[in-house]
């Protein structure tokens, strides 16, 4: 095994304050002086890690007595982490009915730097199926996972996810074009749900349908994909429903109110 210090990719400012942060599973708070005697750092090397995890929200200092806790960013993360684990396990049970009822693969994902990100799969049981994995991810324009995620956005941050991630073509039925993609969108928030028509991949279409949280805003998506042939019009449209219900289900689960319509600031 290469040594740590030895390994060519590893940062060793990152490592340091990882080591800092550490240290705060030992103990509620720290000083200074603490901190660089237990992890042998001069006190200047401590200082500008405290300061920058400070800066960074990760650490509060506490004024009066010069001593650091964690900051509201842990919090967050960790409160952001146990969302989604909560979603994975409760999302289980509607996801195993809905892949019995209908003998395809279903699946579970959210939006996370720009690609929809499977959290949670079902096989079905049809002899010819789809296949994923837990953490594959898609880029959200040219999936259902993603486009329903997209769809509940404010028109700023879909602005946003255009410039910084851009309208890649996997297929001839990508989308590509911004105008386009806006109204795809407005259309997903007007029927609740949306078709990836082989988007991503020749042969393969997907619906998907959302999941809200205990405020009533999508967060994740439930898709159902299968072979291009299973997928006609008429199977689609009595698809849907059961898609929708196990949303619902889901949402249900985790304490949603209902489907806010869409998100402050999106298009009307």
């Amino acid at each position: 095994m290469t040594e740590p210090d030895r390994d060519p990719y590893l940062i060793a400012s990152l490592r340091k304050g990882l080591e800092v942060i550490d240290c705060f599973a030992q103990r509620e708070s720290w000083s200074l002086t603490e901190l660089a005697a237990h992890l042998g750092l001069n006190k200047a090397t401590a200082f500008r890690i405290l300061h920058t995890l400070q800066e960074s929200g990760y650490l509060a200092k506490d004024e009066d007595t010069g001593r650091f806790q964690l900051g509201m960013r842990f919090y967050s993360l960790g409160k952001t982490a146990m969302r989604h684990e909560q979603l994975k396990w409760q999302a289980l049970p509607p996801l195993m009915n809905l892949a019995e009822s209908t003998g395809e693969t279903v699946y579970v994902g959210i939006l996370y730097e720009g690609d929809a990100v499977c959290v949670q799969i079902v096989d079905g049981t049809e002899l010819v199926r789809m296949h994923s994995f837990v953490g594959k991810r898609s880029p959200a324009h040219a999936s259902a996972l993603g486009k329903v995620l997209l769809a509940y956005m404010p028109d700023a941050e879909i602005d946003d996810y255009v410039a910084t991630y851009g309208l890649k073509s996997f297929t001839a039925n990508t989308i590509t074009d911004p105008a386009r993609l806006r109204e795809e969108l407005r259309q997903i928030r007007d029927q609740g749900y949306a078709l990836d028509a082989e988007e991503m991949a020749i042969g393969l279409r997907c619906i998907g349908a959302p999941i809200t949280d205990h405020t009533g805003r999508p967060f994740a998506t439930v898709s159902l994909s299968a072979p291009s042939d299973r997928m006609t019009p008429e199977r689609i449209a009595t698809l849907v429903p059961q898609i929708k219900a196990a949303a619902l289900d889901i949402s249900r689960l985790l304490g949603s109110p209902g489907l806010h319509r869409r998100a402050a600031g999106a298009a009307v």
